[in-house]
């Protein structure tokens, strides 16, 4: 059966003019009320009128009135609309007023309330910081209740978003993704709303040891574009902070405004966090990363805090706090960092001068591959990448070599290469330990250039450079895409599959992706978390979780080949229902996302982009230039409708027919 909302919505009005229609309270133009009766009777609302009839109230005290600033944005239409459902189902008329935050015009609402025998009492959004304000109403013991905002030493209660701890949760999640200079634009401080975030975002800085820095706390004018864009202009030309956090609705919009008049690409230049719940939020490219207020449970807080007060059961001063939602999207960018900290170089920093690519040509200079594992597409791309770089240079290719993860065979065809007397060796290690002996001795005589990982024991002057993709970013785009997939849904039930090997780069992605996941998603529990150091063991692995946990719906896989293995021991225990995210993309794990059978999305490196990036520190580290330590390249985050583009993008090629024509065939 419809709703109030639904009715208003229908009719071209607001939730304030049907409930006038409804009780007569207010006069509405014959029109009006023609139109608003048709639409009732026609969605059968007028039984639920009927049901309710006994309920309502007339005359005395039959009236609640809201008073907010305006209907912009979306939050206070969400807000009134909860309340009067919710004011309406226990009998009050709910009568909305406006002051567009100006105290003098939410005075004269008080007065009006205050000698008008209808009102049982008041929700309010107060313009006013000046407790003075609202004795009128403490005078004439008319029961109110603040809304989203609390006024100091009035003794009223209050419900209001939990802005403390909504702040402190988007504070972390930057903080987790590697930025450090995080700016906060705030409404001036006119209520301790404000006072709270600023409390939320210093204790999330202090959760990092970071110094809470007052020149990053943005004091600006909420309903001046011109204030705000002339703070966050000013401290982006002074610090270049990498991410801002706005702490409403409007100054949401007006930092994006702000940010492209200074031609801003977010995230690649900046990271942007917006507070509010604007359907725009979701739409806007890209889509922006949302603190969401809970509008139905502050609603239901808020009607049942005033009628307590209004039967006199409640604390009259209670304040009540709603906890906020992080909706994690696409506007926050992952700062990745070294094994030793160090700030992640990106690919488009390593640019090549022209007389540094006369110095390669006439330098003649060889160097060495050796891959821990070929044959494979991913393979193909990243030695095509790092061969036509080279070539560009001048630089020739001695010798690839292929270790078929056997560590040892990876040492014997080190020191074979070693022998050729390249000028540098390109190398992804087997593993973190058996290697990493010959890898350092090798480097007192040869330069190292680094895929993924770095051997165990190795400092920075042993090597010249690393090359990876960004394995945090990587590990929270796979956290946040399972997080999604099941957010709508209570206590779900994952299993986690991580690299037992103590690679750095995914040993790290594995812990981002359980931080994320634990942290952001209370409703997802990790109830078997085991790790695989051969990937044929994952087959036993995950028979054994699912046999201990058959309650697990989904899975966290560390890469696709040991996902692979995991399926086959989901088929054979028909358990086909379970989802799977992962990292990489092959024509296999492929297929099933294709199919959506199992697996729903992962996130992969780009292959041909990294071999260019290694191409190119390894022409600056021939040059003598060994100060690009860690080389990040942005990952992507691969579902079944972005499939076909995203193979093309990552592969070069159009995707292979039998997976192009599984995703055709569904719209067909």
């Amino acid at each position: 059966m419809a709703t109030i909302n639904e009715i208003a919505k229908e009719a071209g009005v607001s939730i304030a003019t049907v409930s006038h229609v409804i009780n007569k309270s207010r006069y509405v133009s014959p029109e009006l009320v023609e139109r608003v009766e048709e639409i009732i009777k026609r969605t059968g609302y007028d039984k639920k009128l009927k049901n309710k009839s006994s309920k309502l109230k007339i005359g005395k005290s039959s009236e609640i009135a809201i008073v907010i600033p305006d209907l912009c944005g979306t939050l206070y239409p969400k807000l009134v609309s909860e309340i009067s459902n919710y004011l309406i189902e226990n009998g009050y008329n709910p009568v909305v007023h406006f002051h567009l935050d100006k105290v003098a015009q939410e005075k004269d609402i008080i007065t009006n309330i205050v000698f008008n025998k209808r009102i049982a009492g008041a929700i309010i959004v107060p313009a006013s910081t000046d407790g003075k304000q609202f004795d009128k109403l403490v005078q004439h013991r008319i029961p109110f209740v603040f809304l989203d905002r609390t006024v100091k030493n009035t003794g009223a209660g209050s419900v209001l978003s939990d802005g403390e701890g909504g702040m402190y949760q988007a504070a972390m999640h930057l903080l987790r993704s590697g930025h450090e200079e995080i700016a906060l634009i705030i409404e001036r401080g006119r209520f301790s709303s404000s006072e709270s975030k600023i409390k939320g975002y210093q204790d999330a800085l202090n959760s990092y040891k970071l110094p809470f820095r007052g020149e990053l706390v943005l004091d600006a004018d909420n309903n001046s574009y011109e204030d705000i864009e002339k703070k966050v202009k000013d401290v982006w030309v002074r610090i270049k902070p990498s991410a801002y956090i706005a702490s409403g609705n409007r100054m949401t919009l007006n930092l994006l405004k702000v940010l492209n008049k200074l031609g801003l690409e977010c995230p690649e230049d900046v990271s942007v966090i917006g507070l509010g719940d604007e359907d725009w939020s979701e739409i806007v490219t890209p889509p922006l990363t949302m603190l969401k207020h809970d509008t139905k449970e502050i609603g239901i807080q808020e009607v049942k805090l005033l009628l307590n007060q209004i039967e006199n059961i409640s604390n009259f001063s209670e304040q009540i706090q709603i906890p906020m939602e992080l909706s994690i999207r696409r506007s926050t960018q992952v700062i990745g960092k070294g094994p030793f900290g160090e700030k992640t170089i990106s690919p488009e920093e390593l640019t090549i001068s022209q007389e540094e690519a006369d110095q390669l040509k006439s330098g003649n200079y060889k160097v060495a591959i050796s891959f821990h594992y070929g044959g494979t597409a991913w393979a193909r791309l990243y030695e095509n990448g790092i061969r036509n770089t080279l070539d560009k240079y001048g630089i020739s290719i001695l010798s690839i070599t292929n270790a078929h993860f056997d560590p040892i065979l990876q040492v014997n065809q080190l020191e074979g290469l070693r022998l050729q007397q390249p000028d540098a060796i390109i190398a992804i290690p087997v593993d973190d330990e058996v290697t990493a002996k010959k890898f350092h001795s090798i480097s007192e005589q040869v330069k190292l250039i680094f895929m993924s990982n770095i051997p165990e024991g190795m400092n920075k002057d042993q090597y010249a450079s690393c090359v990876s993709v960004n394995e945090r970013e990587s590990g929270q785009n796979v956290a946040v895409l399972l997080g999604n997939y099941f957010k709508y849904e209570k206590d779900v039930k994952i299993g986690f599959i991580g690299h037992g090997a103590p690679f750095y780069g995914t040993h790290l992605r594995d812990a981002v992706a359980k931080e994320v996941i634990t942290t952001n998603f209370k409703n997802i529990e990790i109830v078997n978390e085991q790790y695989f150091h051969k990937i044929e063991n994952t087959y036993e692995i995950c028979k054994e979780m699912l046999r201990a946990n058959p309650e697990i719906k989904g899975l966290y896989i560390s890469w696709d080949r040991p996902s692979l293995e995991a399926i086959k021991a989901l088929k054979e225990l028909k358990r086909e229902d379970i989802s799977i995210f992962t990292f990489d993309l092959e024509i296999e794990i492929a297929t099933y996302l294709a199919k959506e059978e199992m697996v729903k999305g992962l996130s992969t490196q780009r292959p041909y982009q990294q071999g260019i990036a290694v191409g190119l520190a390894t022409a600056k580290a021939l040059l003598g230039k060994d100060d690009y330590k860690y080389i990040g390249v942005q990952p992507y985050l691969v579902e079944s409708k972005n499939l076909l583009k995203a193979w093309k993008d990552i592969t070069l090629e159009p995707a292979p027919p039998e997976i192009e024509s599984l995703i055709l065939n569904k719209f067909t």
